[in-house]
């Protein structure tokens, strides 16, 4: 996951936004984005496109076994009948976003995961040059290639940041070419999008030498348009730029806040039962809309919608039992009846709970100061657990094995959201 740091210590007069931030969760039938067209790209057969489409419906379910069968079926297909690679750059891409997330049951399957890449990479690369494809399907070709060399660059954005800026930027001059061939192509936003964005918020050193060596300038807001598009009109990546859309918008903004609510009203419509889609929105609020995730009503809403999560995968029942995790902390009476499960020391998220602390602290301190100089003796008390429990998520955060840009989203929420 990425995380943008333009926030971070510059906008610190914030309004309170006044938001009913828990209606989303109880509305019964949240209105969807626009109608996805069905053609398929210059070069893409419509088996191919159909598998396509259904293989990231089932990998945002978080059903990625089911998914990459779908993509199986279709380098069958590919190879049967001489197609272009989607295959090779679905499952990369699907390889990436677990990756990102670490979405994995144990440090085996991850490995196994990073290991798939190159091989993926490599593979779709050499049919694309190797092959003997109409010119009418140029454009895919430079999306797929393009999509594959995106993906690796944000991959290797912390550990190897020049390596990215050469991928991303290799990367960009593709779907920018694709764009000018085929200007319907509305996947290309997903990376133009994500691209803009998270170079936009990396250290200064990697924009000035854009700048110097590629005359490339990057833009927030223009990423932000990028990936409002995709996520509106693409065929395979819509719900990938959703959920780019949920990480960069900004939850100071009245404007982007209430935007990024409509975007997970999208996805919890689209994905009712995976409980993952609510567990984004609730952490959400518990970094920086806590006065309306701490109501009396909010533990009320949610906890109906735990009993209808589906949890057949390793990351559905992990966000299953972080959504019981924020129930619990939400309304302490509930901590018997949902029973949330412990994480593993230097798991992924073994820092939740302390998170979720330290969220629960903070909006006591809040409430305290708002409540005016009769509060005033609590506050040194209170104040202190706070800053123990926010320390202590800050030393396990960074002492877990969870993905270092993951980590960065989280630290993020600390930083900016419980300061």
């Amino acid at each position: 996951m990425v995380r943008g740091g333009r926030m971070k210590r510059a906008i610190r007069v914030r309004r309170r936004l006044v938001l009913v931030f828990f209606a989303a969760l109880a509305a019964s039938s949240p209105v969807l984005s626009c109608q996805i067209p069905s053609q398929p790209y210059p070069g893409i057969s419509l088996r191919q496109h159909a598998l396509a489409q259904d293989a990231m419906h089932e990998f945002f379910s978080h059903h990625g076994e089911r998914a990459e069968t779908l993509c199986c079926d279709m380098l069958k297909l590919e190879k049967e009948e001489g197609l272009l690679p989607m295959s090779y750059m679905l499952r990369f891409a699907m390889r990436s976003w677990r990756i990102l997330n670490d979405e994995f049951a144990d440090r085996g399957e991850r490995l196994r995961a990073f290991g798939e890449l190159e091989p993926l990479r490599s593979g779709c690369i050499h049919i694309l040059h190797a092959g003997h494809y109409p010119d009418s399907t140029l454009a895919t070709r430079l999306f797929l290639e393009g999509g594959i060399d995106g993906f690796n660059a944000t991959l290797k954005i912390r550990s190897h940041p020049f390596v990215a800026m050469v991928n991303g930027l290799r990367a960009v001059r593709m779907f920018e070419k694709a764009q000018k061939l085929a200007p319907q192509m509305d996947d290309l936003y997903l990376g133009l999008g994500l691209s803009q964005c998270a170079l936009a918020n990396e250290p200064g050193i990697i924009r000035a030498a854009m700048r110097i060596f590629n005359g490339l300038h990057v833009n927030l807001d223009s990423g932000l348009t990028y990936l409002r598009i995709c996520s509106e009109r693409a065929l395979y990546t819509n719900d990938g730029a959703r959920e780019y859309l949920i990480q960069f918008l900004s939850p100071f903004k009245p404007d982007e806040s209430a935007e990024k609510q409509r975007v997970f009203r999208v996805l919890r419509a689209l994905y009712p039962a995976d409980p993952y889609y609510v567990f984004q929105e609730i952490d959400e609020g518990l970094a920086f809309h806590r006065k309306e995730v701490f109501s009396s009503q909010a533990a009320g809403l949610i906890r109906p919608l735990i009993g209808h999560f589906d949890t057949c995968t390793f990351s559905l029942e992990r966000y299953a039992n972080l959504v019981r995790w924020q129930c619990c902390t939400i309304d302490t009476t509930m901590t018997q009846g949902l029973r949330p499960a412990p994480f593993g020391q230097n798991r992924s998220f073994s820092f939740y709970p302390y998170f979720l602390d330290a969220a629960r602290l903070k909006f006591l301190l809040d409430e305290q100061k708002n409540a005016g100089p009769a509060a005033d003796r609590g506050l040194g008390e209170v104040g202190r657990r706070y800053r123990d429990a926010r320390n202590r998520t800050y030393a396990v955060l960074r002492s877990s094995d969870i993905n270092p840009m993951l980590r960065e989203y989280f630290l993020w929420h600390l930083q900016d959201g419980m300061p």
